[in-house]
């Protein structure tokens, strides 16, 4: 079963960090929700950290990074997958996915099964795509997607060519499940 249409101004899932004030690391940009390539999966992704790694060289250590998805259409999280970052070492992180339903799915700490145990992030420009139990995964420094002539706007809209999103980065957080799931 593939994730319900959103309504009218919702999005079908919502995102959050639960995160240390003022943390570059933890300052949600964007979340997608599509369908993959191949058919039956959805891919979900998670940006954060809107100029990393100049504000931010890893993902916080004491976040839980988390995407929350309503399948009924009551405003309540029946899924939601959390991802826990361990503490930079000598340039290197690991990550814990989780996945929860139910009452664990409406819990703010990370709970429910591990999907993901201790994968390795990717701050290189290849990504380290994890996999396990048909779930894919990947998490590291991207490249961010986001377009924005600045110049343009402040001058009536007039396209300049200037992207001042061409030099910047995200942290993504990339999810790939079978549809069901979703």
């Amino acid at each position: 079963m593939a994730p319900p249409e959103p309504r009218h101004g919702e999005l079908s899932g919502s995102a959050r960090a639960t995160r240390p004030a003022a943390s570059a690391p933890g300052d949600l940009t964007d979340l997608f929700v599509f369908p993959a390539a191949e058919a039956g999966r959805t891919v979900l992704i998670m940006n954060v950290n809107p100029f990393a790694p100049t504000q931010g060289a890893a993902f916080h250590p004491d976040a839980v990074y988390r995407i929350n998805i309503d399948t009924d259409g009551d405003d309540i999280a029946d899924l939601a997958y959390s991802f826990v970052f361990s503490a930079p070492a000598d340039g290197r992180q690991t990550v814990t996915v989780r996945r929860a339903t139910g009452a664990e799915a409406r819990d703010h700490a990370p709970g429910g099964q591990a999907v993901i145990t201790d994968g390795a992030v990717a701050f290189g420009a290849e990504p380290n795509v994890l996999e396990s139990g048909g779930t894919r995964f990947s998490a590291g420094l991207r490249s961010d997607p986001f377009f924005a002539d600045l110049d343009g706007i402040v001058d009536e809209f007039r396209w300049t060519g200037n992207d001042f999103g061409a030099d910047k980065n995200v942290f993504g957080i990339v999810l790939e499940v079978p549809g069901g799931q979703p």
